[in-house]
């Protein structure tokens, strides 16, 4: 029964067709398919099906799902090639150049790269992905998010760089940052990316992605054990931190949907993306993550309860900040801004009201939210941040 069930009632793609055929009247739509994910879960769960049957049938339901994506890909793709959908003005100038930011408004590899702009005063441009087809970065090799991509002039040459991997970008953001008399066309040389092809798997590997590059005019006066605690953080940051986010945010089918809900309103998905395509993430989305949330738990020992995972390691990191406000004094550093950029990319999820209510951790959150939102790292550009009231 378990394969019938996930194919019919978690995919559910005849819905898809009726819809294309009725026009952009979705909320019927959206209603049919809060109740059909609901009653697939109740039945799973009062049918005492083993996990196994369930994953086999959520496969199939999956699968059912890929092939109706690939079939409206040709259909949406030519909608789908926007222009920005948003422009941060900053409050720095960089001179010639253009920062455009492809991303997922919700993905915390996003929200890091966001929150070290913000943090700095960048101007820039976001650019939402669609996650199923990922027209919008059909010009580049790598096929995940962030994407940076610096548009510019240096004399009579025009140039276009691209930064992939988050922590890369932040380091190189940051490099300009300390040195700001070498420009970004060069600092890009110094963080190659070397390309691996395993099987069907293109593997991307950046060697340096941690490290500033410093040229003869150091603005950075931390010794280098400061920086290589800053290294060694951020790297847990993305091997402890972000393994803890979707087995909390995608716990149960109900959360994973309300999850789903909320981002496609917080990326404004309505109106980036046509309708068929946003329900079709949405809810394909929330199965999807719901079952991946569960591969991740288990494969990175999250424990049976995997809020305590996520406080365990939010313990973790007010135990390396200290007494202080931040990791390295009273200004939010690198470390700084990938936490609260893992921890933002699920404001507004319930995994996340739980924490705000329950942990310490909160004040240093609103502590760095508050430098972000007014630039305060733009003084290491040379420009007086803003103050909001």
């Amino acid at each position: 029964m378990a394969a019938p069930i996930c194919r019919s009632r978690l995919s559910n793609i005849t819905i898809f067709s009726k819809f294309i055929r009725n026009g952009n009247d979705s909320k019927p739509i959206r209603h049919s398919f809060n109740k059909t994910f609901c009653r697939a879960y109740n039945q799973t769960r009062n049918t005492g099906l083993s996990w196994r049957n369930i994953r086999i049938g959520a496969s199939i339901g999956l699968l059912s799902s890929v092939f109706a994506g690939k079939m409206m890909k040709d259909a949406l793709a030519t909608t789908e090639l926007r222009p920005a959908s948003r422009t941060e003005k900053g409050i720095i100038d960089i001179g010639d150049q253009n920062i455009t930011l492809y991303q997922f408004q919700s993905c915390p590899y996003c929200c890091k790269v966001r929150a070290t702009l913000d943090f700095f005063g960048f101007p820039y441009s976001v650019v939402e992905v669609n996650s199923i087809t990922k027209s919008q970065l059909n010009f580049s090799d790598y096929k995940k998010v962030p994407v940076l991509v610096v548009d510019g002039k240096q004399g009579d040459t025009d140039f276009s760089l691209q930064f992939c991997d988050s922590s890369l970008i932040m380091s190189a953001l940051a490099s300009y940052v300390f040195d700001q008399n070498t420009p970004l066309n060069k600092l890009q040389a110094c963080y190659p990316g070397i390309k691996e092809q395993k099987g069907r798997k293109t593997v991307w590997e950046f060697p340096n992605k941690y490290f500033i590059m410093y040229g003869d005019n150091i603005a950075d006066n931390r010794s280098e054990k400061e920086r290589s605690e800053e290294r060694k953080w951020r790297k847990w940051v993305d091997e402890v931190l972000m393994h803890t986010i979707s087995p909390n945010v995608y716990r149960t089918p109900r959360e994973s949907l309300e999850a789903f809900h909320h981002f496609s309103d917080w990326g404004e998905w309505e109106k980036n993306f046509s309708t068929p395509t946003r329900l079709f993430v949405v809810y394909a989305g929330a199965v999807a993550m719901y079952f991946i949330g569960r591969i991740v738990k288990k494969r990175h020992n999250i424990k049976d309860n995997s809020r305590e995972s996520l406080y365990e390691a939010c313990d973790t990191w007010m135990e390396a900040v200290g007494s202080g406000l931040f990791f390295h004094g009273d200004k939010p550093g690198l470390v700084d801004l990938s936490v609260y950029g893992a921890l933002h990319s699920f404001q507004g999820c319930q995994a996340f009201k739980d924490l705000m209510q329950c942990h310490k951790v909160k004040d240093w959150y609103e502590r760095t939210e508050e430098q972000i939102d007014t630039h305060q790292g733009a003084m290491l550009l040379g420009k007086k941040p803003a103050h909001h009231p």
